[in-house]
């Protein structure tokens, strides 16, 4: 595995983006590489705006599971 370094979240203008170091294996970060070169983009804002969606919709889904819904009367 290696480390990598993500935005937690978008930047305001002109301010450093909060990072955290998280280890993914070799060849996510070799591929991640390659296409922000090819892109002429940072690999912390390509892989960011990658997850950012996903991780959102599994959350909003995990939190659902976790949430108590009241039974309704006739239910």
């Amino acid at each position: 595995m290696s480390e990598l370094t993500l935005d937690l979240e978008p930047p305001m203008a002109e301010e450093k983006p909060r990072t955290l170091s998280v280890k993914l294996p070799i060849d996510v970060i070799e591929m991640a590489r390659i296409v922000s070169a090819c892109r002429n983009e940072s690999m912390t804002d390509m892989l960011g705006d990658l997850l950012r969606p996903t991780l959102a919709k599994m959350q909003q889904e995990e939190f659902a599971k976790r949430t108590v819904q009241p039974k309704g009367k006739g239910r």
